[in-house]
C-alpha cells in the first residue's frame, strides 16, 4: 500500500496558490498537516479548507513577518517556525514541505533545528529562475528576491530540496475553454472576489499557476524530471539581488547541489487541473 502524502504548505495567496492548496485538501491520498501564511491570509485559508471540507482538523498558522535582515527584530519565534521545528515523521506517510513565499520562515526553523533535514522527505520551493527572465527584476523571481538572505541560508543547509523555478513553471498554460470554468470555481471559493468574470482571464495569465507545477512535484515527483546543479543566490548587488547563480560548467565548483525541476510530465499536470474542474461544484 502506498504511503500517504502529509503535506505542509506554505501559502500567500492568489489565484494559482489557491488552486494547488485546493487540490491538496481534496485528495483522498494527502494529509494537509498544516498551512502556514500570513494574518492577511489566514481567511482565504479557512475558505478553502471549509469549501473542500477533507475531514479533519487543519491548523492554520503565521510565518515569519518580515525578511531575516529587514531592521525589524521579531520578539517572538513564529508560529510557523515552531510548526516546522517541531514536526515529526512517521512510518506510514511521507512529509512534504511545500513553500510558494519568500523562504523566510524555513531559514529561521533551519537556525532553530540543524536537524530540520531529517524531518522531511522532501522540500519542494517554488522560486528562482535560472535561464529565464525574472519576474520581479530582469534576473530575480520574487520569492528569492524577497529575501534572498533566508533563500541562500537554506541553499547552503543542504536540505532534502528541490527547487521548481520559472524555467519549468511557466511551461504550464491554461487552455482557452479552462479559463472560464476555473474562473467560477474560483468566484466561488473566493480567490477572486469580482461581479463579473472579466478579470478571469487577466487572473490566470502569466505565472498565475506557477504553484500548480510546484504542487505536482510534491506530489508526483516521479512525473518531474530533475538535474543536479550548483547554485547560490547573489545578496550583495543591487542591480543582481535574489538571483539564482547556477554554475552551469562542464565541471561546477561554486554553489551547493541542488535538485532542480526541469521538467514536468504535461499530461499529469492536465489530470491534476481536470480533478479540480471534476470536483468544482460550479
Amino acid at each position: 500500500m502506498a504511503k500517504k502524502h502529509r503535506l505542509i504548505i506554505e501559502f500567500c495567496g492568489g489565484f494559482g496558490q489557491g488552486l494547488a492548496l485546493l487540490y491538496a485538501l481534496r485528495s483522498p491520498d494527502v494529509q494537509v498537516a498544516g498551512i502556514i501564511c500570513s494574518d492577511t491570509q489566514s481567511s482565504l485559508a479557512s475558505k478553502l479548507i471549509d469549501f473542500a471540507q477533507p475531514g479533519y482538523e487543519i491548523p492554520i498558522v503565521t510565518g515569519a513577518k518580515q525578511p531575516l535582515f529587514s531592521g525589524t527584530i521579531e520578539t517572538s519565534t513564529s508560529e510557523g517556525v515552531r510548526l516546522l521545528a517541531e514536526a515529526k515523521q512517521d512510518e506510514e506517510s511521507d512529509l512534504t514541505l511545500v513553500t510558494f513565499d519568500r523562504l523566510t520562515t524555513l531559514a529561521l526553523a533551519v537556525t532553530r533545528d540543524p536537524l530540520l533535514a531529517r524531518k522531511f522527505t522532501r522540500i519542494v520551493v517554488q522560486g528562482g529562475a535560472i535561464r529565464v527572465p525574472g519576474d520581479v527584476t530582469a534576473i530575480a523571481e520574487t520569492n528569492m528576491y524577497r529575501d534572498p538572505e533566508a533563500a541562500a541560508l537554506v541553499l547552503s543547509a543542504r536540505l532534502p530540496l528541490v527547487l521548481v523555478p520559472l524555467d519549468t513553471t511557466s511551461s504550464f498554460r491554461l487552455k482557452e475553454e479552462q479559463v472560464h470554468t476555473l474562473g467560477s470555481l474560483a468566484k466561488a471559493v473566493g480567490l477572486i472576489d469580482r461581479t463579473t468574470m472579466s478579470d478571469v482571464p487577466f487572473a490566470v495569465s502569466g505565472g498565475a499557476l506557477h504553484a500548480w507545477v510546484a504542487m505536482l512535484a510534491a506530489l508526483s515527483p516521479d512525473k518531474i524530471r530533475t538535474e543536479q546543479m550548483k547554485l547560490s543566490v547573489e545578496c550583495k548587488s543591487e542591480l543582481s539581488r535574489g538571483a539564482i547563480l547556477a554554475d552551469l560548467r562542464a565541471k561546477p565548483s561554486v554553489g551547493t547541489d541542488t535538485a532542480v525541476c526541469v521538467e514536468v510530465e504535461m499530461a499529469e499536470a492536465e489530470r491534476f487541473l481536470q480533478t479540480v474542474l471534476d470536483q468544482g461544484g460550479v
